[in-house]
């Protein structure tokens, strides 16, 4: 087998990662607003690390241009999500305009989450690709380091998915498609530089939106221990699978 289909084989058991953690939304009967919250409060503070400690670093140095289009990322968004489309709070909310408990984010917020864990692991199956097509023993380490993030990632955009009144299998399908976009990736290595050095920003933006200004604000609204804690363990969780990767310090 060549390195480059290596490669394409192995982004594809590293997405299966990103299935599993969507198959988790698919366990026990229905998803109580405190669960919701819970889930909600982990994948925020996931998605939160990943901009900052990942995402951020890697788009300033593909371009000079990386700062002004992350934050041009994280204004786009809240332009749609404030003037475009609608913005939901937790059913309940004297504020609030939608009444279904399971209703909670507009779909605004879950597309943007989606878009930019999308690209998120299609620089993941780049990375994996790249590798196999150096040396079989390298992408081996980058596949094993990609494939410790994939379930909490999955779960993660699951969680976003049913707080915007998505079915669990819609859900779950997110998750799934993420994981392609993984596989995408290790297939498209010699156009990925190009694309990087302005959806990697772009997209960062659109994650730090979506966990600084969304997610967290949400749980936390008439909140304290509760779902703080899970904001904090899941951007433990990332600096943890990142400090394993040898990513950091």
């Amino acid at each position: 087998m060549t390195g480059v289909w290596a490669g394409v084989l192995f982004a594809t058991i590293s997405a299966l990662g990103n299935v599993a953690g969507g198959g988790l939304v698919m366990l026990g009967r229905s998803w109580p607003v405190r669960r919701l919250k819970a889930s909600l409060a982990f994948g925020g503070g996931f998605m939160l690390a990943a901009a900052l400690v990942a995402m951020a670093p890697e788009s300033f140095t593909l371009t000079p241009a990386g700062p002004a289009l992350v934050l041009i990322g994280y204004l786009v968004l809240h332009f749609l999500e404030h003037v475009v489309g609608k913005h939901y709070h937790y059913a309940g909310d004297r504020h609030g305009i939608d009444h279904d408990e399971n209703h909670i984010l507009s779909a605004t917020v879950t597309g943007a989450a989606l878009f930019a864990m999308l690209v998120h692991t299609f620089f993941d199956g780049v990375a994996i690709g790249s590798a196999f097509s150096v040396e079989r023993g390298i992408g081996m380490v980058v596949f094993l380091s990609v494939i410790l993030h994939k379930v909490p990632a999955g779960f993660a955009v699951s969680t976003v998915a049913l707080a915007s009144g998505a079915t669990r299998m819609k859900a779950f399908g997110f998750a799934a498609l993420i994981g392609l976009g993984t596989v995408l990736g290790s297939l498209a290595l010699t156009t990925a530089a190009s694309v990087a050095s302005y959806a990697l920003p772009f997209s960062t933006g659109a994650l730090l939106h979506v966990a600084a200004s969304d997610l967290i604000p949400e749980v936390n609204e008439r909140e304290r221990w509760g779902v703080t804690i899970w904001v904090i363990i899941g951007g433990l969780v990332f600096v943890v699978v990142k400090r394993l990767m040898g990513g950091i310090g």
